[in-house]
């Protein structure tokens, strides 16, 4: 009994030194900066890469070439929309760009996965593409949110 409570005296010791749990998921300033960051990186690899980034829907090559124009349309969005994230900072001035961002993520997923669906692209990696942007509309709500 002695040396339960000389245990229980020791560890209760022991946790007072330990700091509280931060948590493993990235604060709000941190999921802002990122999608700005992916942001501005996807719309640079669409805009500079059109055909390839359309083909990683797994689109035919003659339909990725006449669709190239949408790509760069599309990317032309996403570099503004993170350009404007990332001047904004992890301030609640963000919090406007984070809320077109996920709305734009939205349609994004909501749009391929219909896609998906009526056979014109298709494969993994489409399929990463919906749920990559459904997650970073989830993850821009919350950060807007949290960034009151």
């Amino acid at each position: 009994m002695r040396l339960r409570n000389a245990v229980t005296k020791e560890y209760a010791r022991d946790a007072e030194t330990v700091p509280p749990d931060s948590g493993s998921v990235a604060g709000p300033q941190a999921v802002a900066l990122a999608i700005g960051v992916g942001r501005v990186v996807i719309g640079t690899t669409f805009l500079l890469a059109p055909r390839f980034s359309v083909r990683v829907l797994g689109v035919d090559a003659g339909s990725a070439k006449r669709m190239s124009f949408l790509a760069r349309m599309a990317a032309a969005r996403d570099i503004g929309l993170g350009a404007g994230t990332l001047d904004a900072g992890p301030t609640p001035a963000a919090r406007a760009w984070l809320l077109a961002g996920a709305a734009a993520d939205a349609v994004d997923a909501v749009v391929i996965a219909a896609a998906i669906k009526r056979g014109v692209t298709r494969g993994v990696p489409a399929a990463g593409l919906v749920a990559g942007a459904a997650g970073a509309a989830a993850a821009g709500v919350w950060a807007a949110r949290a960034l009151r």
